[in-house]
């Protein structure tokens, strides 16, 4: 059962909470969906308990490394972990051992937001449509190199079923977060990758870096001009970076519960809505329940996925 402790004996009357500031780790550097949601998270329920909560980037390992000092947090609330889904639904699949054990270690709170990707250019590309760089990375003979956001990121994984979907192929060059990627994806150093929208927004709207296409089924509604993966070069082709808040096992179901109705009212409150739209985040908020099936369905999912595209990382 999915941190089964934290529902499992009667732990009596949750102590009161927050009593001092508490720690909110985020997988990546700063710059970045999770960075940018932990911080707006953060603010709020800053507002909301009357304590600090205090954003720490600890990045490194697509994530895990701050998924671990999550798990092996005392499981009192003050250890916080905002991350995209794939410290429980892709790691397992791509690392032959992990430092935790996502269903055992870690307690779901929330599904917070769903973050879509767009597949960006350097403007040194000599392609305009998405459909013109896939015949273009067929007719080189030296693949280009491409941006992710670290080994085992949701970027990484979309990018490698994009070459598996398109028979194209790319050098996989991993950072530390967007923070780091879009940077060079500017400068030139690397010439292409999936990115979310606040950290490539100002490199989209000036030309330093451009668009080709959307990661979801739909289009997105902040770039409706541009076309989807899946309607020009990869039919079905559908990924997203779920982000969601997590804290360790055994943590008292009522200060999980406490946690999970704070994130639910943060992305529905209108001043974060607005905030969020303009960012291409989708509000979600589920109960830590709804998020573990969702866990689950994804765990599955992705590791059909990482099979046939035969992705490990050790």
């Amino acid at each position: 059962m999915f941190a089964a402790a934290a529902h499992g004996p009667a732990l009596g009357q949750a102590p009161a909470w927050p009593q001092k500031p508490v720690r909110v780790l985020v997988g990546l550097a700063p710059g970045g969906n999770p960075d940018t949601l932990a911080r707006m998270l953060a603010s709020k329920w800053g507002d909301v308990f009357g304590q600090q909560f205090v954003v720490e980037n600890r990045p490194g390992a697509g994530s895990t490394i701050a998924a671990d000092l999550t798990a092996k947090a005392a499981p009192d609330g003050y250890t916080v972990l905002i991350s995209d889904s794939s410290v429980i639904t892709t790691a397992p699949h791509l690392y032959k051992t992990l430092p935790y054990d996502p269903f055992r270690d870690l307690q779901a709170v929330s599904l917070a937001v769903v973050v879509p990707m767009w597949l960006v250019v350097h403007p040194s590309v000599p392609a305009n449509s998405i459909q013109e760089l896939v015949a273009l990375a067929k007719s080189r003979k030296e693949p280009m190199p491409y941006a992710s956001s670290g080994n085992g990121s949701i970027h990484h994984i979309t990018m490698e079923l994009f070459k598996a979907d398109t028979g194209v192929s790319f050098t996989h060059v991993p950072f530390k977060g967007a923070g780091q990627s879009v940077p060079a994806m500017i400068a030139g150093d690397v010439k292409l990758g999936f990115i979310g929208y606040p950290a490539a927004a100002g490199a989209i709207k000036t030309g330093r870096l451009r668009v080709l296409a959307f990661s979801m089924a739909k289009r997105s509604t902040l770039t409706p001009e541009i076309q989807t993966v899946a309607e020009t070069v990869a039919p079905g082709f559908d990924m997203s970076a779920p982000l969601g808040v997590f804290v360790a096992a055994r943590t008292p179901h009522e200060l999980v519960a406490r946690l999970s109705r704070a994130v639910n009212a943060a992305v529905r409150s209108p001043d974060l809505l607005e905030r969020m739209a303009a960012i291409g985040m989708e509000p979600a908020g589920t109960t830590p329940e709804q998020y573990e099936k969702l866990l689950r369905e994804e765990y599955a999912r992705f590791g059909s996925l990482i099979r046939r595209i035969g992705m490990r990382l050790d």
